[in-house]
Order: structure tokens, then sequence, then C-alpha cells
């Protein structure tokens, strides 16, 4: 159960993301480096994961949930930068700050919200996963 909630908020969310680079581009905006290291590892990393729920293998859990790790570190790093290069003089908290900025776009919060509602799942199943 756990492996198909993280697999269905993986799917949505990279779908989100998608929609949000679409959006980036549409607008004719930089879109930074690291966006597209995001993208790749969510690709990656879901094809991992939809291996692992197709052969239940462990292995296939793990390199997926690594993946997802990496991923969202890209995504925290990402919305850090953003908003740092909108706030120049701020220096506390900045983490938090950002965060609390992302909350107040619609589809960036939601996009935020479900990083959590798949990393557990996965870390979860990829847990169960391994006890056999």
């Amino acid at each position: 159960m756990t492996a198909t909630i993280a697999l269905a908020a993986w799917t949505l969310n990279t779908v989100i993301g998608l929609v949000m680079l679409l959006r980036l581009l549409n607008a004719r905006r930089q879109v930074p480096p690291l966006a597209y290291y995001h993208l790749v590892t969510a690709l990656v990393g879901l094809g991992f994961w939809i291996g692992f729920m197709a052969v239940g293998s462990p292995v296939l859990a793990w390199l997926g949930f690594a993946v997802l790790f990496l991923h969202n570190t890209f995504g925290d790093r990402l919305r850090v930068r953003g908003w740092q290069k909108r706030n120049p003089a701020a220096e506390k908290n900045v983490y938090l700050k950002s965060m609390m900025a992302a909350l107040r776009r619609p589809l960036t919060a939601v996009h935020a919200t479900l990083a959590g509602v798949t990393f557990f799942p996965a870390l979860f199943a990829a847990v169960i996963s391994s006890w056999g």
C-alpha cells in the first residue's frame, strides 16, 4: 500500500513539476540548470520505483528512494536559491522563509507538499521490502 501511495504521489508530482517547467519556458524565463537535474532525477527515480513495484526487488526500491532523496535535495536547493535571488539581503532562516513564500503560490505549495507525501511512503516501502 505504501509503495502505491508513493507511486501515485510521485507521478502526480512529476506532472505538476512539468507544468511548472512549461510555464517558465512559455514565459521565456531563464530556467536554472538545476531544474533539469531535478526533472531527470524525478523520471529516473520513478523508473526505478515502477521497476520495484513490477518485480518487488528491494534493490530497486532503495535505488528509487536514493534517487528520490537526491531529487528532493535538488528541489529544496532550487526553492532556496530562487528565494535568495529575490531576497538578497536575507540572512537568517532562509530555508523556512523560502518555504513560507512557496506556500503562498498554490501550484508550488502542492508540489512541495507532495514531495513529503512521496518521500515518506517510499521510505517505508523500501524498509518493508527489505524485511522479506
